[in-house]
Order: C-alpha cells, then structure tokens, then sequence
C-alpha cells in the first residue's frame, strides 16, 4: 500500500513536471512567433523604404529632366519654357504626395499616441520581453518637442539597432541612451553581441545612415570593444 502511495506522489511529481516543461515551451514558442513577426515587420519596412527610394529616385529625374529642357527653351521660346515648368510643378507636387502616403504606412501606431520617450520605452519593453535581451534604457532629453520626421528617424534608428544586435550580434544586453553632447540631441546604442573590426555596412545600416542624414545628423560605427552605434542631431536652440 506504501508503495502505491508512493508511486502514484511520483506520477503526480511527473505530470506536474511535464506541465511545467510544456508551458516554458509553450511561453517560448508564443517568444519565438512574436519575435519573428517583428523581424517581419522590420523586412516589410525596409521594403517600403525602397519604394520611397525609388519613387524619389523617378521623381527626382523627371525632375531634372525637365529643368535642363527649360534651360533650353528659356532664351528660345520663354512661353515653351512656362509650360515645361509648369509640368515639373505637378512633378514634384505629386512626387510630395506620394512620399507621403508611403511615410504615412510606416509611421509607428506608438508615436501616434505616446510622447517619444513614452514610445521608445514601449518599443524596447516589447522587444525585452518577447526575447532574452536585458535592454537598459536612459532617457535625458526631456519634454523636448520633435519634428514628425525626426521622431520617426529617431524611432527607426533605435529599433534597427536593437534587431540587428538580436539578429547578427546576438547580444544579451544593450545600452540605449539619449543624451545630450556638445549641443547635440546624441543617441549611444551599445551591445554585448558578437562584433568585428573589419565591418561592410549592409542595406540596414546604410540606409539608417541616409534616415539621419535627412535630419541633418551623423552616425558613427564603433566595432570594438562593443558594437556601439552613435548618433548626434543637432539642436535648434
């Protein structure tokens, strides 16, 4: 009968056990999937920033096409000349339009309906929890009061960094700080990933380079000891 007793404590022990391994699986598995439909996002983001790339890449020479055609029928034809500038008008009109919508799709539902920092620290809890990254986030700029386009660079840039230290560096830890140095809004990202000296910046980061260039900022690439990314935008005081 003890032994029945006894037999019978160490199948529950084994049940209980079982269901404790199938939910961390489980709790994993839900990790995984939330992680990787982020990664997708971010793809179909960096897709749509190729079309804003080619749809002002086209506007952009139709445009100059038709300046140099003016420049031609300026002093020939001045009428002519009116109505080619008249249709480089539209050109760039709807080019702006265009521009628009797509930079519309992407603009994070967080900005929208939180401050900058709010929205940050929303973006980075969800990565932290979804992951094993241990994010430590230090935010100084206060209440200051972001252009729509920077918000959205500022936004961008912080979470390419953090998916790329999941996804190339596999980093465990990172640093986000938003500081202020030398007159500059600064942006120090740092991981704990994987890291190298000799470094060929892919499509990521050369086109986070571009999106802060736009806001009249530089980026800097440090590969050692850690990966840090700096990111400096000027302050309009």
């Amino acid at each position: 009968m003890i032994g029945y007793v006894v037999h019978i404590a160490n199948r529950e022990q084994e049940i209980q056990l079982r269901l404790s391994e199938m939910s961390k699986s489980n709790q994993e598995l839900k990790n995984y999937a939330a992680l990787s439909e982020k990664i997708a996002q971010d793809r179909e983001r960096k897709r749509i920033a190729r079309d804003i790339h080619d749809t002002v890449g086209h506007a952009l020479t139709g445009i100059a096409a038709g300046i140099d055609a003016v420049m031609v029928l300026i002093d020939i034809d001045p009428e002519a000349a009116k109505k080619q500038l008249s249709k480089v008008s539209s050109a760039v009109k709807q080019g702006l339009v265009d521009i628009r919508k797509t930079l519309n799709q992407i603009r994070p539902d967080a900005l929208q309906n939180y401050t900058l920092e709010a929205s940050l620290k929303k973006m980075l809890q969800e990565y932290s929890d979804i992951s094993h990254l241990k994010i430590n986030f230090n935010y100084q700029w206060g209440n200051v009061d972001f252009e729509k386009t920077t918000e959205l660079v500022i936004f961008r840039v912080i979470e390419e960094t953090v998916t790329n230290a999941l996804r190339h560096g596999h980093a465990s830890a990172i640093d986000v700080k938003c500081q202020i140095v030398n007159n500059n809004y600064q942006i120090k990202i740092s991981n704990n990933g994987s890291t190298t000296d000799k470094l060929t910046p892919g499509y990521g980061l050369t086109q986070m380079k571009e999106r802060v260039a736009i806001i009249n900022g530089t980026m800097k690439i440090i590969t050692s000891p850690v990966f840090t990314i700096i990111v400096n935008i000027p302050r309009k005081d």
